[in-house]
């Protein structure tokens, strides 16, 4: 059962982590004990996992990645932006450039807060935007999908299609209700497209999946172009190598959608 809370309930002895873009706010200034995080999480980081007893986190997903390793217990969150980690029993971290995935306790205590959703910059919106919509594509052509995981997917697109509530609280609103989706359903075929332009070419997660976005919707026969916009996003890449190492995560075989070398060539090139 999940507990929303305000501003003013914000847990001070606790650890904050926090990103970059959160730490000058008055009410982040006001913790003594602060980590300020500006990536994601790698292996060193398990190191000190469930170290701390109370975490408040306020970020976007690896803030609360990073959160979730560090605590012993639940954690606080304040979502920045909409990568559903909120709505998680996972932590993503890297290992060099190989992603990985470690089991934590799901947030239950989250706050989506207008002081600290307006102050995204336009760049995090495209990309957090990308990203929210990943989930719910992956999600909704996912083996593992469920009436209650579709029904969160359609919830999620339903905020982003809405013209008249389009500010960035509803966007990371909608991210929090797709993140339910992949916590039952997981992640597959956009995803592991991704993770080698991030792991090998230190492109963004949103980024590497708005690249990925218009043509792999295509395949998907699912149009999301009234959202996403017309994504132009030219990469130097070896696309070969990055097709062949998404295809060594297992989680791309979970796709509904028949995926080899050959086709994902010819859709992508």
């Amino acid at each position: 059962q999940e507990e929303y809370r305000t501003d003013k309930e914000v847990i001070l002895m606790a650890l904050l982590v926090c990103s970059n873009s959160t730490k000058d706010i008055e009410i982040v200034e006001k913790y003594d004990d602060r980590r300020i995080v500006s990536s994601a999480p790698d292996i060193n980081t398990l190191k000190e996992m469930g170290t701390y007893e109370n975490v408040v986190a306020i970020g976007g997903g690896a803030v609360i990645d990073t959160a979730k390793i560090l605590s012993k217990n639940p954690i606080i969150c304040y979502p920045t932006t909409a990568a559903g980690s909120s709505a998680t029993s996972w932590s993503v971290y890297w290992d060099g450039s190989n992603k990985h995935s470690v089991k934590r306790m799901k947030p239950t205590q989250i706050g989506i807060s207008y002081v600290f959703a307006e102050s995204l910059p336009n760049n995090v919106v495209k990309d957090t935007t990308y990203d929210v919509v990943s989930h719910c594509l992956d999600s909704i052509h996912s083996k593992n999908k469920t009436k209650k995981s579709l029904w969160h997917c359609e919830s999620a697109l339903k905020i982003l299609r809405d013209k008249e509530f389009h500010k960035n609280h509803n966007l990371i609103r909608a991210g929090h209700i797709a993140g339910h989706a992949i916590e039952i359903t997981g992640t597959n075929l956009l995803h592991s497209l991704s993770y080698p332009l991030t792991g090998h070419y230190r492109i963004s997660h949103g980024t590497a999946l708005g690249y990925f976005l218009p043509k792999i919707s295509e395949l998907m026969n699912y149009d999301v172009s009234d959202i996403i916009g017309d994504i132009k996003i030219d990469l130097d890449i070896d696309l070969d190598f990055v097709i062949d190492e998404a295809l060594k995560y297992n989680k791309i075989y979970e796709s509904s959608i028949f995926i080899d070398r050959k086709t994902l060539r010819e859709v992508l090139k």
